[in-house]
């Protein structure tokens, strides 16, 4: 892949050096791989590091759908629960774990990655629109790159984290081997994502919501009132390309299968008070 004319802007100085090819993990030389010879092109900045795997084909369409989604509109996802708590709640649950280089997978607009504090910043998305707003908002290295395939040496993070992008994962299953990689020894991945709930998880959080411990007949009588007569329409929601489905349960055993030893996990059906805008909301905690 050879770049064209005009698409080679320039990089800061050196920031180069912390890329490795995303397929094969040899350096890179002025953006090409010095032990598969692939050439890598950057758009406005950006190095544009995705696979050359033929099972990530559809990932140029997708970026394309996430260019689209970013043009039209700012603030993407805050009406679909990435709201300023949460986004205030996830940079002070970072807090809690060593963060001296950082990476953040699927960034955005760039909020989150905005409100964290390390000595080195990271990021990817497939979005050059994304990483646009995120430029603008903060500093750090950014590049265009695949969850699966991450352009970064064996153990170069501290800390890696991702908010709603686990359930958009081409492979999750290589996307969080990937993760594990990348992180050094005693290294923490954050991970918030949505689930679908089982019928017993759904009954367990309405009984908690409104019978037990607190029985709360006035609230149980609204719900009711908007589930059964006012029954409001849900705000619309952004279409994206890829929409995994699994368990509370079944993403835990995901992470663990794939080496990520799952040390928390957080939900509202736990911990009432988490700034998360639904039950199916779930944060784990997870350390290498």
């Amino acid at each position: 892949m050879r770049s064209t004319a005009g698409e080679r802007a320039p990089v800061p100085k050196g920031t180069l050096d912390d890329f490795v090819c995303p397929d094969c993990k040899a350096p890179l030389a002025d953006l090409r791989c010095v032990a598969c010879d692939r050439e890598y092109r950057q758009v406005d900045g950006f190095p544009i590091l995705l696979s050359g795997d033929p099972r990530f084909e559809a990932v140029q369409a997708t970026a394309a759908v996430y260019d689209e989604i970013y043009r039209r509109q700012q603030g993407v996802w805050e009406n679909q629960g990435r709201t300023r708590e949460l986004i205030a709640y996830f940079a002070t649950l970072l807090t809690r774990f060593p963060s001296g280089r950082f990476l953040e997978i699927g960034c955005g607009e760039g909020f989150l990655l905005t409100a964290v504090r390390a000595e080195e910043r990271f990021a990817t998305d497939l979005s050059v629109e994304a990483l646009r707003a995120a430029r603008a908002r903060t500093a750090a290295r950014f590049s265009v790159a695949l969850g699966e395939r991450l352009p970064f040496p064996d153990e170069s993070f501290d800390l890696v984290a991702s908010v709603g992008v686990m359930e958009h994962f081409f492979d999750i299953g290589e996307a969080l081997r990937e993760t594990r990689r990348v992180l050094r020894p005693g290294g923490h991945c954050i991970v918030l994502t949505h689930v679908e709930l089982t019928l017993w998880e759904r009954l367990e959080d309405k009984i908690s919501a409104y019978l037990f411990p607190e029985l709360r007949l006035r609230a149980l009588a609204r719900w009711l009132q908007t589930r059964l007569i006012e029954r409001p329409r849900p705000a619309a929601l952004v279409r994206q390309p890829i929409q995994n489905r699994y368990t509370t349960r079944a993403a835990r055993v995901m992470l663990e299968t794939n080496g990520l030893e799952v040390v928390d996990v957080l939900h509202t059906r736990r911990r009432k008070g988490l700034p998360l805008v639904g039950p199916w909301v779930v944060i784990y905690i997870a350390r290498k």
